[in-house]
């Protein structure tokens, strides 16, 4: 039996083992949003930025493997069960969900708010979990919802937690695609790193939507995978000071709880 070889995976899309036709399938997949059904090809080349052709070719592949499902009446595109089958399996092989789950829901109850629990999924993180309390919330995401990085105290939570090469990276992206913009995200970005060294969370107000205010915190797994949590609802029923006094510490308390948890289960 050959010894195995531990992969170096720091050149990221520059090395020679990157498969650029799979990343570009794995692109149009990614296109898809929790709360829509079908795309055209114009749509997904537009979203993706793949030539129109290209997006064709590969859509037919997706469709032959049962990735995606092709309508033939309107020509347009939809995820497919192979999919599914593949989401369903990772997140249930999520070991911190399962035991974060009650004790989200917990702090839902206690603080009457929404908790959620993601990972990362390209330039946004994807809802894994969520728990609400029975007060009506803004925050009405569910699971497979998508938030941006940089925008989110979610988002922040995560980045600040990030093994350095890799959050660079991801910080390159960033850059690259907010343009004129990135200075105001990139001071967000670090004043939330800096909350969350000096208090264990982050914060984010009314910035990704006018009228949602939320808290963050993030555990960086053994493997290096980073979960992360955020706990919030409608500004106007969570200002700052509350979050910050109140509900930041709850959030803080109940992850590094979690963190421990995971390592006497290990």
């Amino acid at each position: 039996m050959g010894r195995t070889r531990n992969i170096d995976f720091e050149d990221g899309a520059d090395s020679r083992r990157f498969v650029t036709a799979l990343a570009r399938g794995l692109d149009v997949l990614a296109c898809f949003q929790a709360d829509e059904t079908w795309l055209s090809n114009s749509e997904i080349a537009s979203r993706t930025g793949l030539p129109k052709p290209t997006v064709v070719r590969l859509a037919y592949t997706l469709c032959v493997q049962g990735y995606l499902r092709h309508s033939r009446a309107t020509g347009m595109y939809a995820l497919g069960d192979s999919l599914a089958t593949l989401g369903i399996t990772m997140v249930s092989n999520l070991k911190l969900r399962r035991l974060a789950r009650p004790y989200m829901q917990d702090l839902a109850n206690l603080c009457d708010l929404s908790v959620s629990l993601g990972i990362r999924h390209g330039l946004s993180v994807m809802y894994v979990e969520n728990c609400r309390s029975g007060a009506p919330l803004s925050l009405g995401l569910d699971l497979g919802s998508r938030i941006p990085i940089a925008q989110t105290s979610m988002g922040h939570a995560l980045l600040a937690v990030m093994e350095p090469k890799e959050r660079e990276r991801l910080l390159a992206e960033l850059r690259q695609l907010t343009g004129a913009h990135w200075p105001a995200r990139q001071q967000a970005i670090e004043a939330g790193e800096l909350h969350w060294q000096t208090h264990g969370f982050t914060v984010v107000v009314r910035d990704w939507q006018t009228d949602i205010a939320s808290v963050g915190a993030a555990i960086r797994q053994a493997d290096g995978r980073v979960i992360a949590f955020n706990a919030g609802g409608s500004a106007s029923k969570f200002p700052r000071e509350l979050l910050v006094q109140e509900v930041g510490p709850q959030l803080a308390r109940m992850v590094k709880g979690l963190e421990s948890l995971l390592r006497n289960d290990d």
